[in-house]
C-alpha cells in the first residue's frame, strides 16, 4: 500500500514544474502554521496587513456631529487618570477601538502608531479597549509600544457603536465624524495624511 502511494506521488511530481512544487511546499508550510495555535495569530496578522487598503472618507451627507453623550465620554489612561473625550477635541482625533486578542487590530496597529509618531501633537491618536488594564500594559511593554494615547472604557457612546473591531473614526476639532472604518485598514498613507492635514489647517469645520 505504501509503495503504491509513493508511486502515485512520484508520478504526480514528475508532471509538475519546479515552481509548482515550491508553491505546494509553501502552501503546506502555511497550512501547518495556521493549524498550530502558537503561530496562527502571527500568520493571520501578516496576511491581513498584506491585503489591507487605505480607508475612505465619508461623503458629506454621511458625516455626522457627535452628541453631548460622546463629548462627556470618560476615558481612563494606562496610569488610571480619567479625562473626557471633549478635552481631546482641540485638534483632529483618530479614534481606534481595538483589543489585544484581535488579529485585524494587531495588523493595523503599527501603521497607526507610525502615523501618530509622524504627526506628534498636531493630532490626537486615541486607542480604546474594554480589556483588563494590566493585560494591555503587558502587551504594550512586550512590543515596546509607547503607552501614551491608550485608554480604557467599559462602554462606548452610540456615535462610536460597533458590533466588530477594529473600528476607527476620524473626528474634526468641532466634533464632526468625517471618516468611519470597520475592519483593518492601511493608515499610514497619503490619503489619510491629506485628510489630517486638511483638518489641522481648519478644513471640514
Amino acid at each position: 500500500m505504501f509503495e503504491k502511494i509513493k508511486s502515485h506521488i512520484k508520478k504526480y511530481y514528475q508532471k509538475k514544474s519546479i515552481f509548482s512544487i515550491v508553491i505546494d511546499f509553501v502552501f503546506v508550510i502555511l497550512l501547518v502554521l495556521l493549524i498550530n495555535p502558537g503561530t496562527r495569530k502571527d500568520i493571520s496578522v501578516f496576511f491581513i496587513r498584506l491585503t489591507s487598503f487605505p480607508p475612505s472618507t465619508l461623503n458629506t451627507n454621511e458625516q455626522y456631529e457627535i452628541g453631548p453623550e460622546t463629548r462627556q465620554w470618560v476615558l481612563t489612561d494606562i496610569s488610571g487618570k480619567q479625562l473626557s473625550f471633549s478635552s481631546l477635541l482641540d485638534k483632529p482625533v483618530l479614534l481606534n477601538i481595538w483589543a489585544t486578542w484581535c488579529p485585524p487590530c494587531l495588523a493595523e496597529l503599527p501603521g497607526l502608531l507610525n502615523l501618530r509618531k509622524e504627526y506628534g501633537t498636531k493630532a490626537s491618536f486615541v486607542f480604546v479597549t474594554d480589556e483588563n488594564r494590566q493585560k494591555v500594559k503587558k502587551f504594550l511593554q512586550h512590543h515596546g509600544y509607547d503607552p501614551s494615547g491608550f485608554y480604557f472604557a467599559q462602554r462606548f457612546p452610540s456615535d462610536f457603536a460597533t458590533s466588530s473591531i477594529p473600528a476607527s473614526f476620524i473626528v474634526s476639532p468641532v466634533g464632526k465624524v468625517v471618516l468611519q472604518k470597520k475592519g483593518a485598514a492601511r493608515w499610514n498613507t497619503g490619503k489619510v495624511k491629506h485628510l489630517l492635514d486638511k483638518l489641522i489647517a481648519g478644513g471640514s469645520r
